[in-house]
């Protein structure tokens, strides 16, 4: 189990880098309208599609790493 959850944590890290450095900005660039929104991780998307998963994936890191008694 723990294995697992290190394995889901260390996934879970590298997807959320790529979808807020690549997917989130994909989807403004392909709007019509001509969106010129700046993406932070300061921000209010940067709180729902940054920061929230990089917590759950540490959260499951923390517990694959942590020794079994």
């Amino acid at each position: 189990m723990r294995r697992t959850a290190l394995i889901f944590g260390i996934l879970l890290v590298v997807a959320t880098f790529v979808w807020f450095t690549y997917v989130v900005l994909l989807g403004c660039a392909m709007n019509t309208t001509g969106c010129r929104e700046t993406f932070t991780v300061w921000s209010a998307v940067g709180l729902m599609h940054f920061w929230a998963p990089l917590l759950v994936a540490i959260a499951a890191v923390a517990f694959g790493l942590r020794s079994s008694k």
